[in-house]
């Protein structure tokens, strides 16, 4: 009867740091859609001291992910984690560092968001705009999919990564001939190319974590 009563306050100490690491994990995602939004943003506005908040805050999401790994070797070594929780802890450990890679993304365009505020004006590319927009669907999608353990989310996310993908060899083949036209633009264009190819490995990070979401609810890991 003891032994009950021991094993049963030892998986409630373990349910509550488990409920604790999940919520670390939400509110890194939390900060990142608020960083995420603020870049996209700055993209139009081209606010150099936006530009450097964001660089500047990226320390906190590296933070975030040595805290959120601390809390999971925690777990692991100080309680008795099921099939089910490891599952679960093991997914945190990756989908942060792919939540942390979004963040070092975010800081990266807002470099190249610097270098085009110091040169003249262009347009925007054909269709700019909308990959952003579907890359930022993406990212949210794939946080509330991890809050909920949502698998039609999930999914969501992985089949919208081909659409990214497709926006950016749209954007390559289109901004190829924009600098064959109008070769006095091609550093910007340059610029926006290189932001574009963030936006897609930001897409790529959300997959990952849609994948990892699908990992803890039905034990299956895709390539």
């Amino acid at each position: 009867m003891q032994g009950e009563r021991n094993n049963k306050m030892t998986r409630n100490k373990f349910n509550e740091e488990l409920k604790q690491l999940l919520n670390s994990v939400r509110v890194m995602g939390v900060n990142l859609e608020d960083t995420l939004d603020k870049v996209i943003a700055n993209l139009e506005q081209k606010d150099a001291a936006l530009a450097q908040q964001i660089i500047s805050d990226d320390d906190n999401f590296d933070n975030s992910e040595v805290n959120i790994e601390k809390q999971c070797l925690e777990l692991v070594l100080t309680q008795t984690p099921v099939a089910t929780d490891w599952r679960e802890i093991a997914s945190c450990l990756k989908l942060v560092g792919d939540m942390e890679r979004i963040a070092d993304h975010c800081s990266d365009i807002s470099q190249y968001t610097l270098k085009l505020i110091e040169k003249d004006p262009v347009p925007l590319p054909d269709n700019f705009m909308a990959m952003l927009q579907v890359m930022r669907q993406m990212v949210y999608d794939s946080i509330s999919a991890i809050s909920e353990n949502d698998l039609e989310l999930a999914n969501k996310v992985i089949a919208t990564d081909d659409e990214v993908d497709n926006y950016f060899a749209e954007m390559r083949q289109h901004l190829t001939t924009v600098m064959q036209q109008k070769p006095q633009y091609v550093p910007q264009y340059v610029d926006y190319l290189m932001i574009a190819k963030y936006v897609e490995r930001i897409a790529d990070h959300s997959t990952n974590i849609a994948q990892w979401v699908m990992f803890v609810v039905k034990n299956e890991l895709k390539n």
